[in-house]
């Protein structure tokens, strides 16, 4: 074998790389989904602007921070964020059109202690990366304080690592993409990233890094979905809603069953500081009146009352809630 060779792979091309100029690739690639038996993903490249602002007010546009984290491990009371990434881009609430975007960051942050061996091998993040690293605060709390809104794919997950770190973000809005976004409606299989990347931009990249996440993410929430609406213009439907959390109190014993498999409530024994209530409950409740009903027909015999925690997006994905007080159910509700 010549010194200036090597063995070609599966999937791999015999051409050397750069003897065809993009162009030619690009029609190659045409050529090959033309005839219907083929799908090529292209290479993600991240955009800086998404839509025009031709005849858009500008006074009208807001600051979304689209962010990801890494971190050591699931939680956010033990473990640390280790690369941070984030985009802000300017979009329309009306429209749900996202325009230019402002503002990339990319960071490491020493953990203080060794990265656990899963962990690199899912990200490629070594402790050589972030030795002696640390997030540039400034920058990304002055990114925090412009942001209207939030919006993470798995906000539960990256908030409270977030909050942990930088506790400015306890006062934003959130949205979360994996959530409020309409993919059963839209039918995509799954929620995973790499996944919506491939079924709705035919896209690929190397997931597992912050920044390169929360690009993509940024990209998907200028897609279409349901009723030619942008992906984003639903999950800021979805996000603006108030919802619910009830906690069923002194529901009859031979209920619990028909709570827990039937109506989706789940236990707490009010041991948790986060959830101090010994009750069934169930979180995210949309449509209360209708929940309320529900209880006192099927559940309560007689007349009692519920403790019923609302929230918005400045709370959402956290046990914090925006007001609790106690709501009637049953017969003379």
């Amino acid at each position: 074998m010549s010194p200036t060779t090597r063995p070609v792979n599966a999937g791999e091309t015999s051409v050397p790389a750069g003897s065809r100029p993009t162009a030619d690739y690009a029609d190659l690639a045409r050529q090959l989904e033309a005839t219907g038996d083929f799908k090529v993903l292209r290479r993600f490249e991240p955009a800086p602007c998404y839509a025009p602002l031709e005849g858009v007010d500008p006074q009208q546009l807001r600051v979304a921070m689209v962010v990801d984290t890494e971190t050591t491990g699931l939680s956010k009371d033990d473990d640390r964020i280790i690369d941070l990434g984030y985009v802000l881009a300017e979009f329309h609430p009306r429209t749900g059109l996202v325009h230019r975007v402002l503002e990339r960051y990319s960071g490491f942050e020493d953990p203080g202690r060794p990265i656990p061996a899963n962990i690199t091998e899912l990200t490629g993040i070594r402790d050589a990366d972030v030795a002696g690293q640390v997030f540039d605060a400034v920058r990304v709390e002055a990114a925090i304080a412009r942001a209207h809104l939030v919006i993470a794919h798995n906000a539960p997950f990256d908030r409270g690592f977030l909050e942990a770190r930088f506790p400015s973000f306890m006062n934003k809005w959130w949205a979360c993409s994996q959530r409020e976004a309409p993919w059963q409606a839209m039918m995509t299989g799954s929620t995973k990233l790499e996944w919506l990347a491939y079924r709705l931009g035919s896209v690929f990249y190397g997931a597992h890094r912050a920044l390169v996440d929360a690009e993509v993410l940024l990209y998907l929430l200028t897609r279409s979905g349901p009723e030619a609406r942008t992906i984003l213009s639903h999950i800021l439907e979805r996000s603006g809603r108030r919802t619910y959390c009830v906690w069923a109190e002194h529901a009859p014993f031979e209920m619990k069953d028909r709570l827990k498999m039937d109506k989706g409530y789940s236990w707490s024994d009010g041991t948790s500081p986060q959830k101090p209530i010994k009750a069934w409950y169930k979180a995210g409740v949309e449509d209360l009146a209708g929940e309320l009903a529900m209880l006192g027909r099927d559940i309560y015999p007689r007349a009692a009352q519920v403790t019923v925690d609302t929230v918005t997006g400045r709370e959402r994905y956290t046990d914090r809630y925006l007001s609790r007080e106690k709501m009637p159910v049953g017969p003379a509700a």
